[in-house]
Formats: C-alpha cells, sequence, structure tokens
C-alpha cells in the first residue's frame, strides 16, 4: 500500500498555512480587542491635590525620602543608595570563604532580609 499523498514543502505549503494561521489569531486578537476595550492610564481627577508618585521600583527610594526631610535629604538620596549598591558589588570580595559556613551563612542571610525589607517593606508603608 502507498501513501498517495504529495509530499508538502517548507514553500509554498507549510508557508501559507502558517501565514494563515497568523492572520487569524491576528484577526482574532485584533476582534476581541474592539469588542472589548480596556481604559488606558488611570482617571484623572482635576479636583484633587496633586500627588507625585514614582513607578513601583522607585517606591523603596522614594519611602527612604520621606525619613530624611529637608537638609539631611542627600542622606536618603546620594548616601544610603550608594552604601547599599556598593555593599552589593563588594559581596564576593567580603565573603571569601575563610569563615565557617554557618557565620558566611549567617551574613548572607542577613544582607539578603536587610534588601528584602528596603525593597518590600517600605514601601508597603505608603499603602
Amino acid at each position: 500500500m502507498h501513501n498517495m499523498e504529495k509530499e508538502k514543502r517548507f514553500y509554498p505549503d507549510y508557508l501559507v498555512e502558517i501565514l494563515l494561521v497568523v492572520l487569524a489569531v491576528a484577526m482574532a486578537t485584533v476582534t476581541l480587542a474592539m469588542a472589548f476595550p480596556k481604559e488606558m492610564g488611570r482617571r484623572i481627577s482635576f479636583s484633587a491635590a496633586f500627588r507625585p508618585r514614582p513607578e513601583w521600583f522607585f517606591l523603596w527610594f522614594f519611602e527612604i525620602l520621606k525619613y530624611f526631610p529637608g537638609n539631611f535629604a542627600v542622606i536618603g538620596a546620594v548616601v544610603l543608595p550608594v552604601i547599599f549598591i556598593v555593599t552589593l558589588v563588594m559581596i564576593p570580595f567580603i565573603d571569601t570563604g575563610q569563615r565557617s559556613g554557618r557565620i558566611r551563612a549567617a551574613v548572607a542571610i542577613g544582607l539578603m532580609l536587610f534588601a528584602f525589607i528596603l525593597f518590600t517593606a517600605l514601601p508597603a508603608l505608603d499603602y
């Protein structure tokens, strides 16, 4: 019994099939987008006071600045972030492996807890 089907080639057989599927998916996406439109952005109330808010990845930095008002803003805006970044960069050089396993683990866990608190707990205080 011979297989009587013609052998399919990429061009034009498979290419036409792929393009038809891509076209069908694009049409379905456009149809659904037009049928169920979503509002873009957030609503603006022109009568409310303006309250600037940073993006989510700067919330920790925004919260640190609240603790250092006035002339001390330099500490929160420059000194603490630089210390934090330098500490993260220096971790491979600080942890040389000369300490026992428990002390190394405690240092690593302590640094990660500090970063976790800085990046999650401080922004959570604002909500």
